[in-house]
């Protein structure tokens, strides 16, 4: 267990947590620290008292000193050097025509590393440009780039609700939002209504699911067939929040009630054809009969054949009987002998 200090920096929801130092720190004091783009100035937001060593994500940067006057004016010439470099930068991302778009500049306290943060929608090769960002600044560079929520977040700007943006107010990692997350609470699948400004999954859907989740477990599912103090029925919407569902009664009609005053019933069978007098009885609609085989059908002359026999011979032709009539006799016997001329 030890004391842990949150510090905050000026941007986008930025703040990382550090060992406190021996020396006495009280909230809304400026310190110097290490950060990933060198050595940084931040304020103190909190002091966290018996907080595990092991709950904090290495690397765990140090509280090198409280600000000093000096620091004070260095960091306020180094704001005004960074939008210079940004627009340096921006002019050297034109000329090389790079598919990248700059977000971000840092510059390190100690002025011994500068951090360009960028968006792209592939890799880009900017070899070419880290050159001339070195030789301008005379010092380390180095390009990181970032997603769109990242760009969201620098940038920032208001949602839907009316609030500033949460991945700038104090989100400091984005969790996976999947559209999973927007059934669960019955919202509507409107990609407009669903996307942040970063065009991606708002952050907020991810917030109160898991509070959906369980009490969507204590409901039958949509489609459920359950019996009511009305008679059966179908489940056709479930009311989360309520905890009620919306049941379509096999009688007609609709009733909205609560899981308790229902009960899961199992789904009647489908009803069974009725077939012609004589034919076996059907297993499905595709002419099977209860042995699995193709039914028999009877045929002209009296032979039978299977459906799918009949199906693929089409119409039964005429015997050589019934195309070619016969000129003897049925009622003259075939022994009898012609009669002589006179």
């Amino acid at each position: 267990m030890a004391r842990v200090v949150r510090v905050e920096f000026p941007g986008p929801g930025r703040h990382q947590y550090s060992p406190a130092p021996g020396y006495s720190l009280r909230g809304g004091d400026i310190v110097v620290v290490e950060t990933d783009w060198g050595v940084g100035m931040g304020h103190v937001g909190g002091i966290l008292e018996n907080l595990p060593l092991d709950a904090l994500k290495p690397p765990l940067r140090r509280i090198l000193r409280k600000a000093t006057p000096t620091d004070l004016s260095r960091r306020a010439a180094l704001l005004q050097r960074e939008r210079e470099v940004r627009a340096f930068c921006r002019e050297r991302i034109q000329a090389r025509d790079l598919p990248m778009k700059l977000t971000e500049v840092r510059i390190g306290l100690d002025s011994t590393k500068a951090m360009f943060y960028f968006t792209a929608e592939g890799r880009v090769d900017f070899r070419e440009l880290v050159k001339d960002l070195t030789q301008h600044l005379r010092t380390r560079v180095e390009l990181r780039q970032i997603g769109v929520r990242d760009e969201a977040r620098v940038l920032g700007s208001a949602g839907p609700c009316g609030r500033s943006l949460c991945c700038r107010s104090f989100l400091q990692l984005f969790a996976p939002v999947s559209i999973r997350m927007a059934k669960d609470q019955n919202l509507a699948l409107n990609p407009g209504k669903l996307s942040g400004m970063c065009g991606r999954l708002k952050c907020c859907l991810a917030f109160e699911h898991p509070l959906y989740a369980d009490l969507r477990r204590t409901l039958p599912k949509v489609g459920c067939w359950v019996g009511t103090c009305q008679g059966p029925g179908l489940v056709r919407t479930q009311n989360i929040l309520k905890q009620s569902v919306l049941v379509g009664l096999e009688t007609g009609g609709q009733v909205t009630l609560a899981p308790s005053e229902i009960t899961i019933l199992p789904r009647p069978a489908p009803p069974v054809r009725r077939q012609r007098a004589g034919q076996p009885p059907l297993d499905a609609a595709n002419g099977e009969s209860p042995s699995g085989g193709p039914r028999a059908v009877e045929c002209p002359g009296g032979s039978d054949r299977t459906s799918l026999e009949a199906a693929a011979a089409g119409p039964r032709e005429p015997g050589p009987e019934a195309r070619e009539p016969s000129h003897q006799a049925d009622d003259v016997p075939e022994d009898v002998p012609a009669p002589e001329d006179p």
